[in-house]
């Protein structure tokens, strides 16, 4: 990317909260209480240190690689070959995250708000807007999401508030019912659900001012607390035992809100919410993946690309999503363990041999003096 297509550390952190946020507002609750029941918010908050700790690793790597994305370092640790092998696993992981997500924009979609419109129809359209995001820019969609932020805290406030005196705090007793065990499995499985390696892919086009590094735990501490709260309310409000038989807790969590008779079916403000975030995860996913083939096979222009890789989203989201039971289980069961592959271990393999390397030449210096 050019010179121009720099964005400011603030606006890095609020492409962070969005991606953070992204499908996880709609299904982590009920993720959460499956696993850790009324403690599904100490599960929460152990996910939310998990990313944080996790995005350090990626910040050193960040920063030892300064001015080259995840796929061109892969390459300098690795040689050509094992480089672009590992490149191209990142790649397809990315890629399929993103037709994951188009799947799960559909599905809740067609079963919650519009059940007679084809799945294939409401996917088209949003690819659309994903492919003319992506042909505009990284700078002009990350202008949109800073643009959209004051909105999404907004309506996340509209959401929240009128809920408090709904609030029932003896759901979250008693704590720690069921041991330790459960706590770190719902901690585990949300921190598998957040995947902010794709962002790697973007760091290097961060202004170089001070404080880049701690752009990305902010964002991450913004995004988390909009999902803790979000577990919270649904806790709070619906009970552990109703949460968790819920495919989206936080959409039923939504049609709660009555004041008066006259503030009531709100839950277009939580479809406000994820249909931005989801969006700008979606984007920033497959720009992700459409940059890394670009630099994996040396392509100097990666627009005429976009769409034929865009609609291969629509196909590999309908092979890859039969039906939201089969997803829910999946994700919840298999996600995370798959995830970590490319989010943690790929990660401190970079990071490790990049410690080699820099052993090695500190050694060839020495010998040579």
């Amino acid at each position: 990317m050019e010179k121009q297509q720099i964005i400011s550390r603030s606006s890095f952190t609020i492409l962070v909260t969005f991606f953070m946020i992204g499908t996880s507002i709609l299904i982590t609750p009920s993720g959460l209480a499956i696993e850790a029941k009324q403690d599904a918010w100490l599960a929460c908050l152990l996910g939310i240190a998990f990313n944080a700790l996790n995005a350090m690793l990626y910040v050193v790597l960040g920063e030892r690689f300064a001015g080259q994305t995840l796929v061109q370092y892969c390459e300098t640790v690795l040689g050509k070959w094992a480089g672009k092998a590992v490149s191209l696993a990142f790649v397809l992981f990315f890629y399929l995250l993103a037709s994951l997500m188009i799947g799960d924009l559909g599905y809740f979609v067609t079963s919650q708000i519009m059940q007679e419109t084809p799945i294939e129809a409401l996917q088209m359209l949003f690819i659309l807007v994903v492919v003319l995001a992506v042909r505009s820019g990284f700078v002009v969609y990350s202008r949109a999401a800073v643009v959209f932020f004051p909105w999404l805290i907004l309506l996340f406030l509209l959401l929240i508030l009128p809920l408090l005196p709904k609030f029932d705090m003896r759901n979250f007793m008693p704590v720690m019912e069921f041991g330790i065990k459960p706590v770190l499995r719902g901690g585990f499985s949300f921190y598998g659900l957040q995947e902010m390696i794709v962002l790697l892919m973007f760091y290097p086009f961060v202004a170089k001012e001070k404080g880049r590094q701690i752009s990305f735990i902010w964002g991450i501490g913004i995004g988390g607390a909009i999902l803790l709260i979000t577990t919270i309310g649904s806790i709070a409000v619906l009970s552990a035992e109703l949460t968790s038989n819920q495919l989206f807790p936080a959409y039923t969590l939504a049609k709660n809100i009555s004041i008066g008779h006259f503030l009531e079916r709100v839950e277009g403000i939580l479809i406000s919410i994820w249909v931005l975030s989801i969006f700008l995860k979606i984007v920033l996913t497959f720009h992700a993946s459409l940059l890394g083939l670009v630099q994996i096979l040396n392509i100097q222009d990666e627009k005429p690309l976009v769409v034929p890789l865009a609609l291969g989203m629509i196909v590999l989201s309908l092979m890859c999503y039969p039906n939201t039971i089969f997803i829910h289980d999946f994700l919840g069961k298999n996600w995370a363990p798959f995830a970590l592959i490319f989010t943690l271990f790929l990660p401190l393999l970079l990071f490790v041999g990049s410690w080699f390397q820099k052993l090695i030449k500190v050694t060839y210096k020495q010998s040579n003096k």
